[in-house]
C-alpha cells in the first residue's frame, strides 16, 4: 500500500515537472501578468452579526477607495463566503507595506466598527499574517472566487509546497483564472485563493488539472481534506 502511494506521488511530481518545463518554453498572450512582487499578505475572516450583513458588505465596498490610496498594498480583495461570513485577502511586497496597511484607514475603521458589526471578532486571532508561496494574474473583472484552506500531514509540508509551486504553472494555461494565490498561514496550514469573471470560469477551473491533482493527492499530503474545504466565494471589491 505504501509502495503504491509512493508511485502515485512520484507520478504527480513527474506530471507537474513536465508541465512546468512545457510552460517555461511557451510564452502565450494569455499568460498571467506577474509584474507584482507579492511576498506576504493578510487573511481576515469575519462573521457579521445577525441583521448586520448588509452593513458589513457596504463597509467592505467602501474600503476599496481607502486601499487604492495605499501604494504599498499590492492586491486587496473583499469577499463573501456565505450569508454571514466575509473576508479580506491582501498582499504586499515587504513587511513595511503590511505594517502601513495595518496602521491605515481600513484597519482603523475595521477595529472601530467590529464591536457593532461583527460577531466575536478578535484581531489577534482573526487577522492572520501569511506568506505568499506563488501567485499569477490576468486582466479581467473579478466577480467570483474560491478559497481553499488545507492542513499538511505531519512531515508533508515540503510536498504541499512543491504541489502549490507546480500549481502556479498549471493555472497559467487557464484563460478564465484571473488571479491565483497559494499562501502559507502557519507551519502546517496552507491556502489557495483564486478569482474568475463568472461561474463558467470557476467551473472550468474546478474541472481542470489543479483541482484534479489536488483531489488525487490530498490523501497523501493533506490532513482530513475533502471537497467541502473548497469554498465558493463572491468577490465584492478588488484592487
Amino acid at each position: 500500500m505504501k509502495f503504491k502511494s509512493l508511485i502515485k506521488l512520484s507520478s504527480l511530481v513527474l506530471l507537474l515537472g513536465i508541465t512546468i518545463q512545457t510552460f517555461s518554453q511557451s510564452k502565450k498572450s494569455n499568460i498571467m501578468d506577474n509584474t507584482k512582487n507579492e511576498k506576504i499578505g493578510l487573511l481576515v475572516i469575519m462573521k457579521a452579526k445577525e441583521g448586520k450583513e448588509q452593513e458589513v458588505k457596504e463597509f467592505l465596498l467602501g474600503g476599496l477607495s481607502l486601499v487604492n490610496a495605499e501604494p504599498k498594498t499590492e492586491s486587496w480583495f473583499a469577499f463573501q463566503i456565505d450569508e454571514q461570513t466575509f473576508g479580506i485577502y491582501d498582499t504586499f511586497e515587504a513587511e513595511e507595506g503590511r505594517q502601513a496597511h495595518l496602521k491605515g484607514e481600513v484597519a482603523k475603521a475595521l477595529l472601530a466598527n467590529a464591536g457593532d458589526l461583527l460577531e466575536g471578532f478578535d484581531p489577534s486571532k482573526d487577522i492572520k499574517t501569511v506568506d505568499v508561496q506563488a501567485s499569477n494574474h490576468k486582466v479581467g473583472n473579478q466577480n467570483n472566487g474560491l478559497l481553499v484552506i488545507m492542513k499538511a500531514k505531519e512531515g508533508k509540508t515540503s510536498a504541499v509546497e512543491d504541489f502549490l509551486q507546480a500549481g502556479k504553472s498549471l493555472v497559467s494555461s487557464e484563460p478564465a483564472t484571473l488571479s491565483w494565490y497559494a499562501f502559507k498561514i502557519n507551519e502546517e496550514t496552507y491556502a489557495i485563493f483564486d478569482t474568475f469573471a463568472d461561474d463558467a470560469g470557476r467551473d472550468a477551473h474546478l474541472t481542470g488539472k489543479v483541482a484534479a491533482a489536488l483531489m488525487e493527492n490530498a490523501p497523501l499530503i493533506l490532513e482530513g481534506f475533502d471537497s467541502s474545504a473548497i469554498q465558493k466565494i463572491n468577490i465584492l471589491a478588488s484592487k
